[in-house]
């Protein structure tokens, strides 16, 4: 099986005069990176035990875990952290009409193989097959247990790496630390404040930077350029409706003071709604974004200044609506 290390979307320091010390290692087949205070180093390695934990059971790289057993015998008894996870995906389904749908995976895993060294552009007649007329369905959960529908087949890689961080971030919180980051890939908690840094999505380095407002901001992105086959346009962003990746909106970079879990959820859904639907959504929920489209155009949500603060374009060249 070919191990899949994603590039890395954000780069975080804390907004404050105190150094941090950093630890990094590759788990969920991307670059997780907590920072702690140096009288908190002990705290490392249960933080990246979680994430590893988290793997163990929702990654569906992994042939046992506890997703990729459900989905191959479809009836499983699930442990409550991968339970939890899968109730939130529901959740999230339903509040973006189906945009967000964990049921993908059929065409995820199966048709693009994403993540797989045998990755492949499928045929428009099989994404036809496979296509979800009616997300949110197919899941049938009796306490513990979950059946899922024979024809479907779960990926959470939607939502997975925001619900860790959201559990390093109750654990870290839980245990009194006041300061520190927790990165994965495209999913950002800050421990107090941080100042961020956001990959270009057209070109090289990086193309804005911000300070967060408050404690404990959530931030998720996702772009086209982060997980493709051959070409951007056979992206990993598949709209569950149509069975095919968009390709209008480059890079989505949303911000709350919610969790990860639904921020990660609402960011896939986002990047593969119609445009208007998308902004009209994030309106209705108070959440921060800035969105590039194609054109080197960039879309900043109007209450962005109630999450950030001292934010910058790094370079020049793009055109920035405020809406």
């Amino acid at each position: 099986m070919f191990f899949l290390v994603f590039i890395i979307l954000f780069t975080a320091e804390t907004a404050l005069s105190e150094q941090l010390l950093t630890r990094t290692k590759i788990i969920m087949g991307t670059y997780i990176t907590v920072k702690l205070p140096e009288d908190r180093k002990e705290l490392f390695e249960p933080a990246f035990e979680i994430f590893k934990d988290i793997d163990r059971k929702l990654s569906i790289y992994k042939e046992s875990s506890e997703i990729s057993i459900l989905n191959k015998r479809k009836k499983h008894r699930l442990s409550d952290e991968t339970l939890e996870a899968l109730k939130r995906s529901i959740q999230i389904c339903k509040e973006t009409e189906g945009y967000f749908d964990i049921t993908v995976g059929k065409i995820t895993s199966d048709l693009f193989r994403f993540g797989f060294d045998d990755e492949r552009v499928p045929e428009e007649k099989d994404l036809e097959v496979y296509k979800r007329p009616d997300p949110c369905s197919g899941i049938r959960i009796k306490g513990s247990y979950v059946e899922i529908d024979k024809d479907i087949k779960l990926d959470p890689g939607g939502m997975g790496k925001g619900y860790a961080v959201d559990l390093v971030y109750r654990f870290l919180k839980e245990k009194g630390v006041k300061k520190g980051v927790i990165l994965a890939s495209g999913d950002i908690r800050c421990i107090d404040r941080c100042v961020i840094y956001i990959k270009d999505p057209y070109g090289e380095g990086e193309i804005v930077r911000f300070r967060t407002k408050n404690d404990g901001t959530a931030v998720s992105t996702s772009g086209i350029y982060e997980r493709f086959i051959k070409s951007k346009e056979n992206n990993h962003l598949i709209n569950p409706k149509t069975g095919k990746p968009q390709k209008k909106k480059i890079s989505v970079t949303l911000l709350w003071y919610g969790d990860n879990t639904e921020l990660d959820g609402y960011t896939t859904a986002v990047s593969v709604m119609p445009l208007e639907k998308g902004l009209n959504f994030l309106k209705s929920r108070g959440i921060g974004y800035i969105l590039f489209l194609d054109n080197n155009r960039v879309i900043l949500s109007k209450n962005i200044d109630s999450f950030v603060e001292d934010l910058r374009f790094l370079k020049s060249g793009v055109y920035i609506i405020k809406k």
